[in-house]
């Protein structure tokens, strides 16, 4: 399995925004083949910054995603409510 971080710092008062236009991004990947989770959080320490927290059976699926129309989708869609580039880290869930 492996875990998937995206932080997205929204631009002062869209963070409401990037929410809402979330919902068919989770919606349709939470139905892909080797998605586990696939949830939106938002930070309690800055209002303006959201994670969405993945977890994929392996690496080969997670690309898969990464191709899909509503990825990619939501990517442009969000692209003016986005403060800065969206960080993407990529974990292996086995423990260390």
């Amino acid at each position: 399995m492996i875990i998937v971080t995206a932080t997205i710092t929204a631009k002062p008062t869209k963070r409401d925004e990037i929410i809402s236009k979330s919902q068919d991004l989770i919606k349709s990947t939470r139905l892909e083949p080797g998605c586990i989770s696939y949830d939106l959080y938002a930070s309690i320490e800055d209002e303006n910054v959201l994670i969405m927290l993945e977890k994929w059976e392996n690496r080969e699926v997670l690309d898969v995603h990464m191709k899909t129309e509503h990825f990619k989708m939501f990517g442009t869609v969000i692209e003016e409510f986005v403060a800065k580039e969206i960080s993407i880290v990529i974990y292996s869930a086995e423990k260390v």
